[in-house]
């Protein structure tokens, strides 16, 4: 409304303009409704919380024994590899072992 200072507006265009802004202001409100109606009361958002720190617990628990199976297997094959490098050292020692005794005695 660009009319010249001292000029008041017609009713008619105060009437417009009213209209202008109820037309607006419907649409504004709409438009809010459409986000009110995307978001989550607070209640779900707990429960999802819950949920997720549930499947966290859960996944870190699985962490924690995978770890404990991984260390326990580690431990296992160094007692392996222990076991096998004395399985064939034991009887070159001891075939020496003799060698050397036989020797001495002169048998």
């Amino acid at each position: 409304m660009t009319e010249p200072q001292g000029q008041d507006p017609t009713p008619w265009e105060l009437l417009r303009a009213m209209q202008q802004m109820r037309d607006d202001l419907r649409s504004d409100f709409a438009a809010l409704g459409a986000r009110l109606a995307e978001m989550v009361t607070k209640i779900q958002y707990e429960a999802d919380r819950r949920t997720d720190e549930l499947r966290i617990k859960a996944v870190e628990e699985d962490i924690t024994v995978i770890q404990r199976d991984r260390a326990a297997e580690q431990q296992e094959a160094r007692t392996v590899r222990r076991l096998a490098l004395t399985a064939l050292v034991a009887p070159v020692a001891v075939g020496l072992i003799v060698a050397i005794v036989i020797a001495k005695l002169g048998l």
